[in-house]
């Protein structure tokens, strides 16, 4: 009875635990946050020898994952439990590290490294102590080779297919490289490289190369050398995230406004040319009545008349339409303005030192900024629409004034009833070449409106296209927003930052041994004695 009350007490109390409320079961195996260093060592020709981690932590209960080969406590003696991927440790420090092997030995970047003396390939460790012209070239990549340590196996040691290189992927997209070579000044000369940042210190040349995200880079350095020793070369990667912030819409405002003038100047082309069109209609009109005119001097009177009211209301169409000229040249310099003040205000965020363009020296300034090329091709179309539309409407003016005295001239050959059919022919004469004029500016404007139809449609989407540009340039040396991921494993979410440190081992010359010097024969007292007197042989 005893035996079995007992087991009903622990069933009891067993059951409470399981069903307890508010107890998380998996609260310790929840990842701490960390910050994660990797150490790659590299060997002379790139290729990593040994990946290990040093994961930073605040104290308390810690449980963090990783594959390592082995693990050792960088703070205190407590001690540190590993089971499977899985590690834990209760600390008191306020700051806690500890060391992890990788078992993996893939870095996000395949590094390349080769070394030349006299145009022949050496190995790094040949080099050392040579004498010649050396050549060392760096070729920095994506690693996509795939990383046996991220296939997943699941209950039934199957493979589960996984999505090879997603972490290089991150790495390689959102971190940006530093590559330093050490040169030692004694033992290299002419030393000669592109694209590096190239300082002295303490009688060494030290040469940085950095590389943006995304990116990858070949470098080749160039020297003089004798005797030749070398330092690591270190590689440092971090996650560039500079948070540059530019106000898109202060800057496409302009560009909206410029958009909108274009509208506005394309609907205004619209219409006149819509007028010309009539006014030509009219003109052959006028034309056809004035052959009729000549042809049928019986007519005279009723001609005349119509004559002199068509030439009449030419003369005061072309009079509205030279009121708009100043209109139009305005608006196409207001334009100019706004297409050189845009790309004024773009080019101060980006390049302050450069002078203020205007269209007498932005050809000469941008010609020899490639990257500027974009910005110099739509200050060119600016300037030229200015300069065609102030063509335009020159010939419009003196159209205007031709069509002026024209009216006046039949004014006067309505007065001069008596010259009528003496200057028949050449006024039929002068009427076709005016009817060729406006045929001729029907079909220059015709070719305007279609300049500005194809400016209105290569307009419409600047400014959605001008902050997308923006943000590709800034997404490319500010890096991804996205959270930072883990390096060592997945299951480490908590994530605050990824750090790597790679450097190669160093060209030495190795050094001859020591030869120990042969200990003195340690003499007792009769053997001492002997040698006094120089009876004593070894």
């Amino acid at each position: 009875m005893k035996k079995a009350l007992s087991l009903v007490i622990i069933f009891t109390i067993l059951s409470a635990l399981l069903f307890l409320p508010g107890i998380p079961i998996s609260a310790a195996d929840a990842p701490s946050p960390k910050e994660e260093v990797v150490y790659g060592l590299l060997n002379l020709d790139g290729s990593v020898s040994k990946l290990y981690v040093v994961n930073i932590f605040n104290g308390g209960e810690i449980t963090d994952y990783g594959n390592y080969t082995n693990i050792r406590n960088m703070t205190t003696s407590e001690k540190i439990t590993q089971k499977g991927d899985q590690i834990t440790v209760n600390t008191g420090a306020d700051k806690f590290y500890y060391q992890g092997t990788l078992e993996k030995k893939e870095l996000p970047w395949d590094i390349t490294i080769k070394y030349f003396l006299d145009g022949e390939e050496l190995s790094g460790e040949e080099l050392a102590g040579k004498s010649g012209r050396l050549k060392i070239t760096i070729s920095v990549k994506q690693n996509n080779r795939i990383d046996d340590n991220s296939i997943n196996i699941d209950s039934n040691f199957n493979q589960i297919e996984s999505s090879p290189n997603k972490i290089n992927s991150n790495f390689f997209d959102n971190y940006a490289l530093q590559i330093a070579i050490s040169l030692d000044n004694k033992l290299c000369s002419n030393i000669e490289t592109d694209n590096a940042t190239i300082a002295e210190a303490g009688g060494k040349k030290q040469l940085t190369y950095t590389v943006l995200p995304g990116k990858g880079i070949d470098i080749a350095v160039t020297a003089d050398v004798r005797d030749f020793e070398m330092d690591a070369i270190t590689i440092n990667g971090i996650r560039l995230s500079l948070g540059i912030a530019i106000d898109n819409d202060a800057f496409t405002g302009q560009v909206s406004q410029l958009i909108i003038a274009i509208r506005e100047l394309d609907d205004g082309a619209a219409e006149l040319l819509e007028g010309l069109e009539q006014l030509s209609n009219g003109m052959q009109k006028y034309i056809d009545g004035l052959k009729a005119y000549k042809d049928g001097l019986g007519q005279l009177a009723d001609g005349v008349d119509k004559l002199d009211f068509g030439a009449s209301e030419l003369s005061r169409g072309l009079s509205e339409l030279t009121k708009q000229n100043d209109s139009l040249v305005n608006a196409a310099l207001a334009i100019q303005q706004a297409a050189f003040d845009s790309a004024n205000a773009q080019l101060a965020g980006i390049n302050p030192g450069l002078p203020v363009l205007t269209p007498e020296n932005y050809s000469t300034v941008l010609s020899s900024m490639p990257g500027l090329a974009e910005v110099k091709r739509q200050l060119d179309n600016a300037v030229q629409f200015t300069q065609g539309l102030k063509a335009y409407t020159d010939g419009v003016a003196k159209l205007g004034k031709g069509a002026s005295d024209l009216a006046g001239g039949i004014s006067e050959f309505k007065s001069s009833s008596s010259a009528i059919i003496s200057s028949a022919n050449e006024l039929y004469k002068a009427g076709e070449e005016l009817n060729n004029a406006v045929k001729a500016l029907r079909s220059g404007l015709t070719t305007y409106k279609s300049g500005t139809k194809e400016l209105r449609n290569g307009t419409s989407a600047m400014s959605s296209e001008i902050n997308n540009k923006i943000d590709e340039i800034l997404g490319t040396i500010s890096g991804s927003n996205n959270n930072v991921i883990s390096f060592v494993s997945e299951k480490n979410t908590n994530v605050l930052s990824v750090q790597f440190v790679m450097k190669t081992d160093s060209i030495k010359i190795p050094k001859a041994p020591k030869v120990e010097a042969s200990k003195p024969v340690e003499l007792n007292f009769w053997q001492k004695l002997l040698k006094l007197f120089g009876l004593y042989r070894d």
